[in-house]
């Protein structure tokens, strides 16, 4: 994906993905976009319970490689401490983005998940092609 270098032109990656569309996002996390070379890297990653979580054991990998998973349950457990709702509902309630024309987004999954949130995107300054959907 051409359109996340140079890792210094665009410090920050979003990665947004429900249920199936984990596939194509993890391929691109296992085969390396230096995100350890950037400031802001994260993973929005919902499905609707901890059984539907696929990947959970390379979470830790993800983190060492410098991606924030940040696992989003629409319909948790009691006992879930984590995000709750809608991907794109907890990136409006996390930190914002120092700048949103050095950063690129990728969108894989829900198509009602990929439209809200390449709204919201736009809305904050993102460059429409900055904001990537994966097939």
């Amino acid at each position: 994906m051409d359109q996340l270098l140079p890792p210094e032109a665009y410090p920050t990656v979003l990665l947004f993905t429900t249920g199936y569309g984990i596939g194509p996002v993890r391929s691109l996390i296992k085969t390396g976009f230096s995100a350890n070379k950037r400031s802001d890297v994260r993973l929005y990653y919902g499905v609707e319970n901890l059984q539907k979580l696929a990947y959970q054991d390379e979470f830790e990998d993800w983190e060492k490689s410098g991606v924030d998973v940040i696992p989003v349950l629409s319909d948790p457990p009691a006992n879930w401490n984590g995000a709750t709702g809608h991907v794109q509902n907890v990136y409006l309630k996390d930190k914002p983005i120092a700048n949103p024309k050095a950063a690129v987004a990728v969108l894989s999954g829900n198509q009602n998940m990929i439209e809200d949130t390449k709204a919201i995107l736009l809305a904050q300054g993102f460059s429409a092609e900055k904001i990537l959907e994966t097939k």
